[in-house]
């Protein structure tokens, strides 16, 4: 049985908004292309995890929110 094609079903490949090459020494390359929606998603993923530090940041600034990490000891005598 064939399965029937279908055109929204085709693959079209968009052509890449960015390319990237790094070279290092004389033999070792790395070339690199991301496509529009790939720029747009890093793009998307590198805010979330700035504003989430942020919000971090600010959790750990409160000076409300802060509890010594022992009591103080009493017990000692100075002497």
């Amino acid at each position: 049985m064939k399965t029937p094609t279908h055109p929204a079903r085709n693959e079209t490949r968009q052509a890449p908004a960015a390319k990237v090459s790094i070279r290092i020494g004389k033999r070792t390359t790395f070339d690199a292309s991301v496509t529009t929606v790939g720029l747009l998603s890093v793009g998307a993923l590198v805010s979330s995890i700035l504003l989430s530090s942020a919000v971090i940041v600010a959790a750990a600034g409160r000076k409300a929110a802060r509890r010594p990490l022992a009591l103080p000891d009493h017990t000692r005598t100075v002497g």
